[in-house]
């Protein structure tokens, strides 16, 4: 019979546990990244502290003495802003032998996470899995989890400047960028609410209200233009501007990742704006170069594809569960 135990007595122990023996980790696809310091910054975040009414990780211990480890946790801020649980699971990964898990039944683990999250009042459970956690997407079609999006992650250097096809006409102040200012979280959130893609996580889920996304997608806009959601939030230099890109600079792990990585996060550009990424390309990389960045990293949906500035990095599949 399988024990249960919670994990936050054995954090330390299961941090090193993961710094070393973690299968992958966020960034691995990134040329020349410290891979086992990403790894440590990953095992770091799975171990975090977290408050004992959002902690849903757990050592499962089967029949033959094999260890998983599960992480997941509910989340406070979704959770209110929706009006109803919503956790996510953050992986399942081994903590004793054979941590080559591939084969591993994950099945019996995640069934006691969705009891214990149904008793926590969880209505919503979601998941971001690697295309090589084939042991997760097993279980997860054993136990009715359904795929809500399927992502690319992708890699460029700032260090080279990419020539696009530019717009014939180039409106005045389009060749140039700005920090965004709250003044024009007006005009940001509309077109953030307005320039629908169907396919992230958020629009991609009908069981996800659209007042609740557009709700969401505002706020997101707010939140970074405010600086709370992002470190640099650029738009065109214009009077309410109706197109935006923001950054996250990540300074705090240059250090172990042994290369200055930055992440594009959040963008969108309303339709009498398109063309305005092309235009300031080479000024926006020469800015993120004088802030020391030489690498960029991000995502979006594969439905949506990459264009030649760019190389693919890695697949990621978004599931959820009704609970």
């Amino acid at each position: 019979m399988a024990q249960i135990a919670p994990l936050e007595s054995r954090l330390e122990g299961v941090r090193q546990t993961l710094a070393e023996r973690l299968p992958w980790s966020p960034l691995d696809f990134v040329p020349g990244i410290s891979r086992s310091g990403d790894r440590a910054i990953y095992a770091e975040e799975l171990t975090a502290r977290v408050a004992a009414e959002n902690d849903l990780r757990f050592v499962h211990e089967g029949s033959d003495g094999h260890q998983l480890g599960v992480f997941a946790q509910r989340l406070p801020w979704d959770s209110e802003f929706f009006g109803y649980g919503v956790a996510r699971l953050d992986g399942v990964f081994p903590l004793s032998e054979p941590y080559d898990h591939l084969r591993t039944d994950f099945a019996p683990a995640l069934e006691h996470l969705l009891g214990e999250a149904r008793r926590r009042g969880i209505r919503y459970l979601f998941a971001m899995v690697d295309p090589r956690d084939l042991s997760l997407l097993r279980a997860f079609g054993q136990l009715g989890f359904t795929l809500i999006e399927t992502r690319i992650h992708y890699h460029f250097s700032v260090q080279i400047v990419h020539y696009l096809r530019l717009p014939d006409h180039v409106p005045e102040g389009w060749t140039r960028f700005r920090q965004a200012t709250p003044e024009d979280i007006p005009s940001l959130a509309q077109v953030a609410r307005e320039m629908v893609n169907p396919y992230d996580r958020f629009h991609g889920d009908p069981f996800i209200d659209r007042t609740d996304v557009d709700r969401l997608m505002e706020k997101w806009v707010e939140q970074s233009v405010l600086g709370r959601f992002a470190d640099l939030t650029v738009v065109p230099d214009v009077p309410n501007p109706r197109a935006f890109i923001t950054y996250r600079y990540h300074k705090d792990r240059w250090s172990r990742w042994g290369m200055n990585l930055v992440q594009p996060v959040l963008s969108a550009v309303a339709p009498d704006h398109f063309g305005w990424f092309a235009v300031v390309g080479p000024e926006l990389n020469q800015y993120l170069r004088a802030q020391g960045a030489q690498h960029c990293f991000g995502k979006t949906q594969i439905t949506l594809g990459l264009d030649a500035t760019v190389h693919f990095g890695k697949g990621e599949h978004v599931f959820r569960i009704l609970l």
